[in-house]
């Protein structure tokens, strides 16, 4: 497994969770082959804690800076304003976390799509790509990026957990779509969906500390947990498990620039 090189392209590795055992998780990632890992941020307050970790393992741990849908309220746009002024004076490699969640709250519904939209518009305005969240809002969101004046904007659907026609849009409007531990789960049609999806349009993705994969469901998820994604995605589509690390990892750093 040593010629084996993975990328986690989304984990949450700055949450207090791993604040005390951060040297473990990234020794933990790395002797599991995972050798980059891109943190998606989710309000103001978590970009110092993004910017300590990058800073701290820099060529593993790169930063992306957005505002969550869920973190979307009457404040919106003071919490824009900060992350704006940290985009324009931090080098990153993705505007996300963003998008539009209306599974907890659709009070906020006509804010997210404002934010959204913004955080877009700063992802085309600095040729950066976006990672975008889409709990119970698939449709919507690709109604907005598919809007002509979106026509540059590049990402990953983070969580993909939608249907083959909805896969194959998101790709004809060429994003990719970010495979995490749904896709292990016994009880997700994911597999089934994405049977005749090319591995091409695909990236890795833990989402730690959340869903963590099949054997491990249930715990603090981590980035040495994308081999067990790989092995399923290996197993389901009948590609060398080497092979689905150097593309997806080959996708990701096309995507983001490392």
């Amino acid at each position: 497994m040593n010629n084996l090189n993975f990328i986690d392209t989304h984990a949450h590795i700055y949450f207090e969770d791993y604040t005390k055992k951060i040297d473990s998780i990234i020794n933990s990632s790395l002797n599991n082959n995972v050798n980059k890992i891109l943190m998606p941020n989710i309000n103001s307050s978590s970009i110092e804690k993004i910017l300590k970790v990058s800073n701290l393992y820099p060529e593993i741990c790169y930063p992306m800076l957005g505002l969550h849908p869920c973190y979307v309220k009457d404040n919106y746009i003071d919490e824009l304003q900060i992350i704006k002024s940290f985009i324009d004076n931090t080098k990153i490699v993705a505007i996300g976390e963003i998008g539009i969640d209306l599974y907890r709250d659709i009070n906020y519904y006509k804010h997210q799509i404002d934010a959204f939209e913004r955080q877009c518009h700063w992802a085309v305005e600095n040729n950066l790509p976006v990672v975008i969240h889409t709990r119970n809002s698939l449709k919507e969101t690709i109604k907005i990026v598919e809007k002509p004046v979106f026509k540059n904007l590049s990402g990953v659907f983070h969580c993909f957990d939608g249907s083959y026609v909805e896969a194959k849009q998101i790709i004809d409007l060429g994003f990719l779509l970010g495979i995490g531990g749904i896709y292990t789960f016994k009880n997700s049609n994911l597999r089934k969906t994405l049977f005749n999806i090319n591995i091409k349009n695909l990236v890795l993705e833990t989402d730690s500390p959340f869903l963590s994969p099949e054997p491990n469901r249930g715990k603090i998820n981590e980035p040495a947990n994308i081999i067990y994604i790989a092995e399923m995605l290996a197993k389901t589509s009948s590609i060398p498990l080497s092979k689905i690390a150097q593309i997806t990892s080959k996708n990701a750093l096309n995507l983001f620039d490392l």
